[in-house]
Order: structure tokens, then C-alpha cells, then sequence
């Protein structure tokens, strides 16, 4: 058994997960460890396992490492891929006695060794699935045995004709959620050809300004060859998403404790 070490609120790493044990062909050997509250709908996890990180554990990060070593036991686990975090959420991997390996993407390096400064494992195989800054990129190569990138490829999906419309993406805070249709209503004023409606495709249950509608879609890319404009913010996974779209993809980038979102918006930005 593999486990999948997506530790974080928010669904990136568990969408991540899945497309990298799909591309790797681990999906029938491996579940995912995660304290996303969403991870459990069928469209997310296509039938990979999920397994809940208590809440309570936030905080602790000794508790944690027990609570994880516990759960290496029962699983009869015999690797661990980490995402993102080579420490995990807190340091709860430092220390651990597992073989691990690790998929690294950007990162606010400099903060996240601030929040977890201790010794930080060491990896067989370090995958790169987009480019580092220099210092995480110095770390990932003296820590790991073997680093390769690992190319992860947008989900195509066909183009369905329908009433034009704009979409806006993100799963969340409803607070961001807020800010994109906000933001988007403002480039309605501006738009010379303005679409018959907007959907919003976000779990946050927030009610909307006139000609904007709620999209239940999952995933929200398979209403992205259709839409003619798409507003999100600059996660990971919806950046990968919206490669072949970046023509008619307005970008909004937040502030993360981690993730860097404005260098990656920068780099879309950058690449034309």
C-alpha cells in the first residue's frame, strides 16, 4: 500500500494526488491522506481512497506523528508520496521512519522552513511537476536520490456549443469567491461583447448578482473549451488546467501562507 500524503485544507492536493498516481499507474495500490473536507465526492477521488486527517490534530505536531505512524501500521503501508510539503503541514514528517517520496511544486520556501524549521527527510525519488524557486530547487536535488519532472497533462474534454457565457472557478474561501464575481461584474461593464449569462462553479453556497448562475460541474474543466472568458485565482491546478485557454483566462491571484500564486500568474503572464 502507497499513501498519498496530501496534507492541507484545500481540494489542489488531492486533485494533484490523483492525476500524479493516475500518471504514475498507482490508482489500485495507493489511497489518499488528506484534511480536505470535500475529498470524498465521487467526482474528485474517481474511487481512490480517502483518509481523513483529524481536526484536532492541528497544532500538535507530535500527535500528529503518532497519529500517523498509527495509520502506516494499519494500512500495512509501505511508502509515502508527500505532496507539496517535504515536512508536511506542520513537521509531523520530520523524523518519520518510512520510505517516502515526494512531489514538489512551487513553494514559499523561506516561510515554510520559518514554520517548520527541522531536519527535513530525505526522499528516493522527487518528482517536479512545475519549476521551483533556487532554494527549493537546492534542497529537492541535495534531498532526494533521483529528481525528474513529471509532466502532468490537462484533461480535455469536448467542445459543447451552447449561449455564450464566462465562467468563474474556485472552490474557495466564499470571501475569494466574492472578490471574483466582483471583479468580474467589473470587467462586464467593460466587455464589448457581454455573454447572455456567468456561471460560478465553487462549493461555496453564495448568493449572486443578476445574470450570474450557480454551475454544478465537476470537474469545472469540462466547461472550459465552451466558456469564452474564465476568471480564477492562480492555484496549481487550475493554472494546469487553463493552459490550453490562456488566451480567454483572466487571472486574480491570492495571498497564501505557502503557495505562491502571484509568481505563478506571473509566469503565465511572462510566458507570452
Amino acid at each position: 500500500m502507497i499513501l498519498y500524503y496530501a496534507a492541507g485544507g484545500g481540494l489542489g492536493h488531492v486533485t494533484r494526488g490523483c492525476r500524479v498516481l493516475e500518471t504514475l499507474q498507482l490508482t489500485d495500490r495507493a489511497a489518499i491522506v488528506t484534511s480536505s473536507p470535500d475529498a470524498h465526492h465521487a467526482r474528485i477521488a474517481g474511487g481512490i481512497p480517502i483518509l481523513d486527517i483529524p481536526a484536532e490534530l492541528d497544532g500538535n505536531p507530535a500527535g500528529h506523528r503518532a497519529w500517523l505512524e498509527a495509520l502506516i501500521r494499519a494500512q500495512h503501508a509501505d511508502r509515502l508520496i508527500v505532496d507539496t510539503f517535504p515536512g508536511g503541514i506542520q513537521g509531523e514528517l520530520c523524523g518519520l521512519d518510512l520510505p517516502m517520496d515526494h512531489v514538489a511544486r512551487l513553494l514559499r520556501w523561506d516561510e515554510y522552513r520559518r514554520c517548520v524549521p527541522g531536519e527535513l527527510p530525505r526522499f528516493g525519488t522527487a518528482w517536479t511537476v512545475e519549476e521551483l524557486t533556487p532554494e527549493h530547487d537546492a534542497f529537492v536535488h541535495a534531498h532526494s536520490d533521483r529528481v525528474a519532472a513529471l509532466a502532468l497533462t490537462p484533461q480535455r474534454f469536448p467542445d459543447v456549443r451552447r449561449e455564450p457565457f464566462w465562467l468563474i472557478v474556485h472552490s474557495g474561501p466564499e470571501e475569494e469567491v466574492r472578490e471574483l464575481v466582483a471583479y468580474t461584474a467589473e470587467l462586464l461593464t467593460l466587455a464589448a461583447d457581454r455573454p447572455s449569462q456567468v456561471l460560478v462553479a465553487s462549493r461555496c453556497a453564495l448568493d449572486l448578482p443578476a445574470g450570474f448562475a450557480h454551475a454544478d460541474a465537476s470537474p469545472a474543466a469540462a466547461l472550459f473549451p465552451a466558456a469564452t472568458r474564465i476568471i480564477s485565482a492562480a492555484g496549481f491546478n487550475v493554472m494546469l488546467e487553463t493552459e490550453p485557454y490562456r488566451d480567454k483566462h483572466e487571472v486574480v491571484p491570492f495571498a497564501r501562507r505557502f503557495d505562491d500564486q502571484y509568481a505563478r500568474a506571473s509566469r503565465r503572464r511572462n510566458a507570452w
